[in-house]
């Protein structure tokens, strides 16, 4: 099982979170630089480009990235590069087709966006070349070499920001020098990441039809469900815009991005526990199971005394770190930390669905729970504001863990309610 105290998991584990604590807090401490040279309207318009290409991360990827991560323990090598490729060609079409309906409808994205045409076709660019790193994310993490993962990760948001300071503090480009930054950062790793790919020999160049049927009888089941997770946090954003304005959307975005210091070290945690459990679950005992449950329920408290602390520590850091038209977002942090806390729990459940592949139910559970979300935001933001945003969330975060966690159960039996009614002996 896990030997605490030399394992290769818990080295992992460690230079993940280390690594991925620091990658986060270097856009959160350059944040009270950023809430003084952009507006809560210009804060709105970076997110909703964020908005976009997480929907677009969606529609073109279709989550083929997962089952990299799942097929990579259960393929031999010259099968995974030929299911890679394929998987790239399966993207390569999505993306040609998303760009054309893209130019079609261009006036209306334009108007439902509040972003410019031609920001909405970089947005489509930038989500592409992001697919390209992450496919090399998830084979470092299935590989454990964390330390690529972290390295690679830091490397990125250094070059982002600090092209952002220059092109927003020195050039004084706003909101369009944030997104240049993006957009450049994204192009020249996507790039790099590619290369890395053949250089690797991840990439052998065969179609394959039955490797792209295997691609999207995985990925497809998964689409409501990610559609689901795009809709709790980018169908708010919208609703702000519409219903209230774009320097509305800022200000929740400023205070979302506080609260997400939580689900950074619960993402951290996953990527790289998920392979772990991915690998242990192929043949596992019942004393190896119980303790599983317990570092779960472990993991479930941290999260909850974490969003406890953010919570109370959340005037000091608006008081002495955002600029005085932000201000407002501290009233936001509460319910968006407990929030994250749960999207952190949830994060632990769904990997047991995954690794049954039952991503139907997954999609059936998922896309009933968003439409909650829809209709809850909706009702809440036009009643309430940035505040029923912020209620709604939690509100779905809450749904989503103990939904999925019912699943989970279904799907894969694991004791955890025995740990609570019987005595297991230690290995």
């Amino acid at each position: 099982m896990i030997n605490l105290k030399n394992n290769k998991f818990i080295k992992n584990i460690s230079i993940y979170i280390s690594t991925d604590i620091l990658n986060k807090m270097i856009p959160f401490l350059l944040l009270p630089i950023l809430t003084r040279y952009l507006t809560p309207n210009e804060y709105g318009i970076i997110a909703m480009f964020f908005v976009v290409t997480s929907m677009l991360g969606i529609i073109m990827t279709i989550e083929t990235n997962t089952a990299i991560g799942v097929f990579f323990f259960k393929k031999s090598h010259r099968k995974l590069k030929i299911f890679i490729y394929n998987i790239l060609v399966i993207i390569s079409v999505l993306t040609s087709i998303v760009l054309v309906t893209s130019l079609i409808f261009s006036s209306i994205l334009t108007e439902l966006l509040a972003l410019p045409t031609e920001w909405i076709l970089i947005a489509i660019v930038v989500t592409f070349t992001q697919f390209l790193t992450t496919i090399n994310i998830v084979l470092w993490q299935s590989e454990h070499n964390s330390i690529f993962v972290g390295v690679y990760n830091i490397s990125q948001t250094i070059i982002n920001l600090s092209l952002s300071l220059v092109l927003i503090i020195g050039l004084k480009m706003g909101w369009e020098g944030r997104l240049i930054a993006i957009t450049f950062a994204s192009i020249i790793f996507g790039g790099y990441s590619l290369a890395l790919l053949f250089k690797r020999d991840y990439i052998e160049m065969k179609f394959d039809k039955e490797s792209i049927k295997e691609a999207l009888s995985f990925g497809l089941p998964l689409l409501p469900h990610a559609l689901s997770g795009w809709f709790r946090t980018g169908i708010d954003r919208i609703f702000l815009t519409t219903y209230i304005s774009a320097a509305a959307t800022g200000m929740y975005t400023v205070a979302f991005q506080i609260a997400s210091i939580l689900y950074v070290v619960a993402v951290a945690l996953n990527k790289a526990f998920s392979p772990y459990l991915y690998k242990k679950l192929n043949d596992i005992t019942t004393e190896e199971k119980i303790k599983l449950i317990r570092y779960s329920y472990g993991y479930f408290l941290l999260l909850l005394i974490g969003a406890f602390i953010l919570s109370g520590i959340s005037p000091f850091i608006v008081n002495y770190f955002l600029g005085s038209k932000f201000v407002e977002a501290q009233q936001y942090i509460t319910f968006l930390s407990f929030s994250f806390a749960f999207q952190g729990m949830y994060l632990m459940v769904v990997n047991y669905v995954l690794y049954m592949k039952k991503t139907a139910f997954l999609s059936y559970v998922t896309i009933t729970i968003s439409i909650i979300h829809i209709l809850l935001s909706y009702i809440l933001i036009t009643h309430y504001g940035l505040l029923g945003a912020a209620q709604a969330t939690l509100i779905t975060s809450i749904l989503t863990f103990f939904s999925v966690w019912t699943l989970s159960c279904k799907v894969y039996q694991m004791p955890w309610l025995s740990v609570f009614t019987r005595n297991y002996k230690s290995e």
